[in-house]
């Protein structure tokens, strides 16, 4: 009795397959970070303000807008800037707000002219590192 052709076993060769060449945008960039690009490029404008504020506007006039010494204006557009900053380069949001308030915040004891404004500073430190530790430990349960 002879088998039908469909269940007769043949050896056949495995043919190669051709690859065909596949164009990378080779920039040295990851994906997510050519994703984020709009973040960095939202920071270009607020570290031009304070260019600006360096260059054309005396401290004086902006040493005691709304509250005293705290040159106000100057503080927004720098954590401005550096919170697209940060969250471009971490790639995440949450963290680029915590470095930007936390140098936002060193700055503004270091305005207020408080003397021991790094012994603030490292424990402002020490308690966003341990938040962050917490959000990111509860995160992946």
């Amino acid at each position: 009795m002879q088998k039908a052709k469909s269940r007769i076993k043949t050896s056949k060769k495995p043919q190669r397959k051709i690859k065909t060449p596949q164009l990378h945008f080779s920039t040295g960039l990851s994906k997510k970070y050519l994703k984020h690009l709009p973040l960095l490029l939202l920071s270009m404008p607020f570290y031009t303000g304070a260019y600006y504020i360096f260059i054309n506007i005396h401290p004086d006039k902006i040493k005691h807008f709304l509250i005293p010494n705290t040159y106000l204006p100057l503080q927004l557009v720098l954590f401005g800037g550096n919170f697209f900053l940060f969250s471009y380069l971490l790639l995440n949001t949450r963290r680029g707000f915590g470095i930007s308030l936390f140098i936002a915040l060193t700055l503004f004891l270091k305005f207020q002219l408080i003397t021991n404004y790094l012994t603030v500073a490292i424990v402002l430190a020490t308690i966003g590192l341990v938040i962050e530790l917490a959000i990111s430990l509860l995160k992946k349960d």
